[in-house]
């Protein structure tokens, strides 16, 4: 089993915009999915989420922040571009916070509708939505059939967000994109502690496929590919985790 370190690092947020890469290392991270305006007059939800975020992480260590916009001054990079950054934050993130403050005439956001089909039964996702937010049922019922948080105020959904991190565990390079629900997880934790006693470094993984705790004492499902540089030199590997009913096997 891992252990934190006994000095704990600040609370620190540090936002990570479109198109930059992102630290090194964090306890959590967040990734802020919903409409993004086009209208140069109407303001983003994304500030307020931020500074909710801000206001409510208390640590240790740092939380990132997965913005799909530029940061001020800056530019949105090219369209597959964007789609690939925003995929690669999302893959890394412990929680997606969906806002979808949904207005036809202004805010549509469809394309937050493919996400939420994406994410909705990941085991990470936040459904945050004000009352008047138009044709949100379909969004609702899943979110219900499936135990995602449902907030109607951005604070709310911020703090639903940092609720499901709670303290967060420390992660670094490739470690990065094993999200908390897996990470958490014994079977993991018990696989990679032998790799890591092997002289292994963990470079990549993937969650496949994710199932809920049936119970709230039980333990979740998932399938995790992992790409590890091996200790020997040799060329890294990939290979499939499968944990079901608490216990974890290779494939």
């Amino acid at each position: 089993m891992f252990t934190e370190s006994l000095i704990e690092a600040p609370a620190s947020v540090e936002v990570v915009y479109v198109g930059q890469e992102p630290p090194e290392s964090w306890n959590a991270s967040v990734y802020l999915c919903g409409p993004t305006p086009t209208d140069p007059a109407e303001p983003s939800w994304r500030p307020a989420a931020v500074a909710a975020l801000r206001s409510a992480w208390n640590g240790p260590g740092r939380l990132a922040v997965f913005l799909p916009e530029p940061a001020a001054g800056g530019s949105y990079p090219a369209y597959a571009d964007q789609i690939a950054w925003e995929e690669g934050a999302m893959r890394r993130s412990d929680v997606v916070l969906f806002w979808i403050p949904r207005d036809m005439n202004r805010l549509p956001g469809l394309v937050s509708n493919i996400k939420w089909g994406v994410w909705y039964d990941s085991g990470r996702a936040v459904l945050g939505a004000p009352p008047e937010a138009e044709r949100m049922a379909y969004l609702l019922h899943f979110a219900e059939a499936f135990g995602v948080p449902v907030q109607r105020a951005l604070p709310g959904a911020a703090g639903a967000a940092l609720r499901a991190v709670g303290r967060g565990s420390r992660r670094t390079g490739g470690e990065r994109a094993v999200p908390l629900t897996v990470w958490r997880s014994g079977p993991f934790q018990r696989w990679y502690a032998d790799r890591r006693a092997a002289g292994c470094r963990l470079l990549d993984a993937r969650v496949e496929w994710y199932e809920r705790a049936a119970a709230p004492d039980g333990a979740p499902a998932w399938l995790l590919t992992v790409t590890v540089a091996r200790g020997d030199g040799a060329a890294p590997s990939v290979c499939r985790l499968l944990s079901a009913q608490g216990q974890g096997m290779l494939m």
